[in-house]
């Protein structure tokens, strides 16, 4: 027992190495108790982390005690693309927050998770990361936030669901906007009737792709750049497949740009969709099952095999109970809710709404029996709603379920556009494709991984 904690992670680091993943032992979620800090390790350490670390930096619960990134420092993050990112940058935060050195960096994801001194960890990788970092994570006691979109498709989220369940870790998904209060206003409207009846609403996501956010459209294949090592390289493509000859492809492997590819993102529908799609479904009781069509499918999708998402679209969800989402590019941002007394629309933090509802208040409007949706307490933010769900063992704004059947609504809108269909049918029950054209679409809810990975 008198093993350091060097010698261990060391010795952990090298099994998980010969077995191409972390060790297999099933370890108990660790519940600190109130006089305890949640100890918190930081998986990515690019664009989201800059919005993410403060939060449980500056929350008094937490202790940030190591930061990993296969980049030990690089350029280009940010929407802006000016801020610097990697792991020696993060460190450098986390120790000038906490007036100290103590802040451990590793490049290598699988030392975090196989580390006992660490309860909690947050995953800020690029989407092909996402399902194998959570998992391995949670079946070694670790509570989970991870980053939207939670999946790169339907059967990693499958998984995810099911191994959330059987460890009862806390998994937060990272839909802040389920703690906005404009977002929570809108959806109490709705479904409380005060619109009259609502069968459809009007969802708008970015269109375009490659060249947002102040990063390029080079597509040209080239030798990667200094700051990827060999192996720093090796670890950030994980279990995405390999360009011929390796090659570094700046519209796909500069910061942000992962996304547009299908190898490493799913485009803006999963993108921005994580987030509308979520509150859609929140406010019309679906957060736990999901659309049963997709149908009147337009894109521009091309046969480009580097920006391999449609840069513009439009398709209409269709649910159980008859309710139509008309999601498109051409819509404006947000949300939009069609009610036969009047229309609510919502984004980032604005709510719009009829005047006869103008002075209408969640706080002082809701009686007991209305629909009052889930707010954190004592105005948290998703980070610490998070902790309190660690500290108290109760439920928390997203949950791992919930995260995961917002982003198959998007994965299902994906797979009908790969596909080239004008429509789908889906079982949200079973969770597979249905009727004209399921054999070819239920293919592609397995998610293929390579290099060795796998969940």
């Amino acid at each position: 027992m008198n093993t350091t904690r060097r010698a261990f992670i060391g010795g952990a680091a090298s099994v998980s190495f010969l077995m191409g993943g972390c060790g297999t032992g099933r370890v108990a979620p660790r519940r600190p108790k109130p006089s305890e800090r949640v100890t918190v390790g930081i998986i990515g350490c690019g664009t989201q982390a800059y919005a993410n670390v403060p939060m449980f930096l500056n929350d008094a619960r937490a202790q940030v005690t190591v930061v990993c990134d296969p980049v030990l420092r690089g350029e280009g993050y940010s929407y802006d693309g000016k801020h610097p990112g990697g792991r020696a940058v993060f460190k450098e935060k986390v120790d000038a927050h906490y007036g100290d050195g103590g802040c451990r960096m590793t490049a290598d994801w699988r030392e975090v998770v196989d580390d006992p001194s660490v309860d909690a960890v947050v995953v800020i990788t690029p989407d092909h990361w996402h399902a194998p970092i959570a998992l391995a994570a949670m079946r070694r006691g670790k509570h989970v936030y991870c980053q939207k979109p939670m999946t790169l498709g339907i059967s990693e989220g499958k998984a995810m669901v099911k191994t959330a369940r059987e460890t009862g870790v806390v998994f937060q998904v990272g839909s802040q906007h389920r703690g906005d209060s404009s977002f929570r206003a809108a959806g109490e409207i709705v479904a409380n009737g005060l619109l009259g009846e609502v069968k459809e609403a009007y969802v708008g996501l970015p269109g375009a792709n490659g060249g947002m956010w102040g990063h390029g459209r080079d597509t040209s294949f080239r030798p990667r750049p200094a700051h990827f090592t060999r192996e720093g390289w090796d670890m950030w493509l994980g279990p995405s497949r390999h360009w011929p000859g390796d090659a570094f492809i700046a519209a796909v492997h500069e910061p942000m740009c992962w996304r547009w590819n299908s190898r490493t993102g799913g485009g803006m529908i999963t993108d921005w969709g994580a987030h509308w799609i979520d509150i859609l479904q929140w406010t019309i009781g679906m957060e736990r099952s999901g659309p049963v069509a997709v149908e009147n499918m337009k894109t521009d999708l091309s046969d480009d095999p580097v920006l391999d998402w449609a840069a513009h679209y439009s398709f209409d969800l269709v649910y159980a109970n008859g309710f139509r989402a008309h999601v498109s590019d051409s819509a404006r941002c947000g949300i939009l809710w069609k009610g036969k007394k009047g229309d609510v629309f919502v984004d980032w933090a604005k709510l719009e709404r009829p005047d006869f509802l103008r002075k209408w208040s969640e706080k002082r409007d809701l009686k007991d029996g209305d629909v009052k949706f889930y707010r954190a307490r004592d105005g948290h933010g998703h980070e610490s709603d998070f902790l309190d769900g660690i500290y108290e063992n109760r439920p928390i704004a997203t949950d791992c379920e919930i995260g995961h059947r917002s982003i198959s609504a998007c994965h299902i809108a994906n797979i009908c556009e790969r596909l080239r269909r004008e429509s789908l049918s889906w079982d949200p029950a079973a969770e597979r494709f249905v009727g004209a054209g399921a054999d070819e679409a239920n293919a592609l809810v397995e998610v293929p991984h390579f290099n060795g990975w796998g969940l």
